[in-house]
């Protein structure tokens, strides 16, 4: 099936000056497939500012090579961010590869956030582990992502992308401050029926709410790419293999109101 490039449009008047037109290049679930060279072009021609990878990019014990393929192409086009999905947890190759990603230049965050600044303006990427690296799952998840994002605005960051592998938490992403929350996962539900949609979602069941697009919660947006890969031997069906694009854009905060009403 041929790739997709899907872009969407992020319109918010929190969105710095300097950052209107900023664009993310938004990659999850490779499950180490092998696309060749294609991938890295098809993420090169999107001239992305940066490039985030929300999870699952390996998917079985010793096989990463797609997967690290991928990455040092991207490094080559644009600074990476990568938070890792359930897959990596579940992997004891995991601690070699997040190494290796950072040897290469990727910035593996860590329920942590890095800040990107352009002249007086600036940004945050906070990227959260899956929560299935937590104790207590997503209770000590949730209680990290507020800590995070109240760190994010005790430094006067007016602006948050969150990298979050599951879309299930919107709610919870957008209460925490998070403005714009990129997420995986789903894999579009896989197998998409015509006219209804995605069949089935991890974490959500059959006809999941979250599968793949753009939601909006009180000025607060979430994407969810469908990804690359698959996890299962059941072949992606009407679903094909899909990068988003995400493109900032700074609105005038009285007309996003009146748009709203």
């Amino acid at each position: 099936m041929k790739m997709n490039i899907t872009e969407y449009t992020i319109d918010s008047p929190r969105v710095p000056g300097a950052f209107d037109g900023f664009t993310i290049a938004h990659v999850t679930d490779l499950h180490n497939r092998d696309f060749g060279n294609e991938l890295v072009s098809r993420v090169a021609a999107t001239c992305p500012d940066v490039i985030v990878i929300t999870g699952d990019m390996i998917h079985k014990e010793n096989q990463s090579a797609a997967a690290e393929k991928f990455a040092m192409g991207a490094v080559q086009i644009a600074p990476v961010y990568y938070v890792p999905g359930n897959h990596e947890k579940v992997l004891r190759g995991y601690p070699a590869f997040a190494h290796y990603l950072r040897d290469i230049g990727v910035r593996v965050l860590a329920n942590e956030f890095a800040q990107i600044v352009r002249g007086e303006d600036s940004i945050a990427i906070l990227g959260m582990n899956d929560p299935t690296f937590f104790e207590k799952g997503k209770t000590d998840f949730i209680t990290e992502l507020n800590r995070q994002c109240a760190m994010i605005a005790e430094q006067g960051i007016p602006y948050t992308v969150l990298l979050s592998h599951r879309p299930e938490l919107f709610e919870r992403y957008s209460e925490a401050g998070a403005d714009l929350s990129l997420c995986g996962h789903t894999h579009g539900g896989h197998v998409r029926l015509p006219l209804i949609g995605a069949f089935y979602a991890p974490n959500q069941g059959l006809f999941p709410k979250y599968s793949d697009g753009k939601f909006e919660k009180n000025g607060k947006y979430m994407v969810i790419s469908r990804g690359l890969g698959k996890s299962s031997w059941v072949p992606r069906m009407c679903n094909p293999p899909e990068v988003c694009v995400e493109k900032l854009r700074r609105t005038e905060a009285n007309k996003e109101a009146a748009e709203s009403n």
